[in-house]
């Protein structure tokens, strides 16, 4: 009975640290809950690149979701733009970043046209210190 015991107390201790060594998730995350189907953008600092970052697009039917950042939340405001597939609403700000009709990741938010882009403006998100963030679009 003890050596039972024993094995019990060993495999509760090393389901524990498995549980415990997994990395907090953490990302940001858009939910369409728009009647729209929608194209996404997201705009960010990248410490990597010193610079100004925009990425896209992602498609999202109505009442979906999708992470558009998997990195940690190490900023407290995140951009966002998106519009619906037949270009009659948009949610933006008056935060420029560089866009392109095709899928795209571009560095630098400055010069979109010389460098072949458009520029179109986000709207700044404030995720505060929270390390997992959703931003739902509603119409």
């Amino acid at each position: 009975m003890t050596r039972w015991i024993k094995w019990v107390g060993l495999a509760v201790a090393a389901a524990w640290m498995t549980f415990a060594a997994t990395p907090a998730h953490a990302d940001f995350s858009v939910c369409n809950k728009s009647s729209y189907k929608i194209f996404v953008a997201f705009g960010y600092w990248s410490a990597k690149d010193k610079a100004w970052t925009s990425e896209g697009w992602w498609t999202l039917e109505k009442g979906d979701c999708q992470i558009v950042y998997k990195p940690n939340l190490d900023q407290e405001k995140y951009y966002v733009y998106a519009e619906s597939t037949d270009h009659d609403y948009t949610w933006s700000g008056k935060y420029p970043f560089c866009a392109s009709d095709d899928e795209f990741t571009i560095v630098g938010d400055s010069e979109c046209k010389s460098r072949g882009y458009y520029s179109v403006d986000f709207f700044e998100v404030e995720v505060g210190d929270k390390r997992d963030f959703t931003q739902d679009l509603v119409d």
